[in-house]
């Protein structure tokens, strides 16, 4: 050889295979020789065993890479000449050969799927008119590029399911969504609906727990949007808090927030323990800062003390217009409890 080096194509190592590939690129230098006999194959490449050598090239002929013949008692190899090669099209009638259908097998390819892909080729070579010396090797490389996007389009439906009755979250996405701070209650009340949901539906999906986080979160922003303008009375949390609107409104008042904030746990304190439920807690908030202000800061003579303490009753008293449930007994029992809370928080 007068070249020590062999480079060769990635894509053929890949369909053919490493050794293929070194021996192919190194028949197409020997193009100008006609023709290359085993003995110099053996000896320019000494890496590899007379046997192996000939199995090789056995195998690019399989392929229809190379072509062989004998000449005086001698067998030569040679690489397909130039006008060897065709164009695609249903002109001539093309079809893999057997040889092309065994190398498919080799890769686990059933033959099945391979003649399922023959009008798929054909067309797509038609139209792109190319020419190529091999359409063998081609339709090779194109059935196995078919079979692994087939492999891994099986692999994905294979973890797919369809929302079953008995699902529930795993324990990931319930501490990303509390984590969040939404309450677990909520995210509790919620799996019911989403797997009606899903079930009615009839998808399949491998990332359930996913939708669910996307829901929960729409949910509970829902829920928050609409809980404070909501006519629905709702029951004091822990977890309560004046909303943007609240601070707006006490921004155009010369009382700081930070007072306002001193007096929030005292303020939930207190309806927590009432039990009763508000459509409006921020309205409600608002009028026990103001007047909590007031009486901090205005003189403390017994006519005001007396008439602040009423409006400050009036500010706590639950409106029986908001809360039409309450039975006469009930209201009974609220006032008095109510009368010990105003004690106990010296009110």
């Amino acid at each position: 050889m007068t070249d020590s080096k062999i480079s060769f194509s990635i894509e053929i190592a890949n369909t053919l295979g490493l050794e293929e590939a070194i021996l192919l690129e190194y028949l197409k230098n020997q193009e100008s020789q006609n023709k290359v006999s085993l003995e110099k194959v053996c000896s320019d490449l000494g890496f590899w065993s007379d046997s192996r050598s000939a199995e090789l090239l056995n195998n690019l002929i399989k392929r229809g890479l190379v072509s062989e013949a004998n000449h005086e008692g001698m067998t030569y190899f040679s690489t397909k000449k130039p006008n060897q090669i065709k164009k695609l099209n249903t002109s001539n009638k093309w079809m893999p050969e057997k040889e092309v259908f065994d190398q498919i097998n080799e890769y686990g390819i059933p033959q099945d799927f391979a003649n399922l892909q023959i009008d798929d080729f054909k067309k797509l070579n038609e139209e792109r008119n190319e020419e190529e010396k091999n359409w063998g090797v081609k339709f090779l490389r194109f059935v196995i590029k078919k079979w692994r996007h087939k492999e891994v389009e099986d692999n994905k439906r294979k973890k797919t399911q369809p929302m079953k009755k008995n699902w529930v979250p795993d324990d990931d996405a319930k501490e990303i969504l509390i984590k969040s701070g939404i309450n677990e209650d909520f995210i509790e009340n919620e799996i019911p609906e989403f797997i009606l949901y899903w079930t009615e539906r009839k998808e399949e999906s491998d990332i359930w727990n996913s939708k669910f986080i996307a829901h929960i979160r729409r949910q509970w922003g829902r829920f928050k949007d609409v809980k404070e303008s909501d006519d629905l009375p709702s029951k004091m949390t822990s977890e309560w808090v004046p909303n943007n609107d609240f601070f707006e409104i006490l921004e155009l008042t010369d009382i700081p927030r930070e007072f306002a904030e001193n007096s929030k746990p005292e303020f939930i304190m207190y309806w927590k323990e009432t039990g009763q439920s508000l459509s409006s807690w921020n309205s409600k908030f608002l009028q026990h800062v103001k007047y909590n202000w007031e009486k901090t800061n205005k003189g403390q003579t017994p006519q005001l003390s007396e008439q602040i303490d009423r409006r400050i009753e009036s500010s706590w008293k639950i409106q029986e217009n908001i809360t039409n449930t309450t039975s006469q007994p009930d209201n009974q029992i609220i006032q008095e409890k109510f009368k010990k809370l105003k004690e106990k928080h010296h009110i």
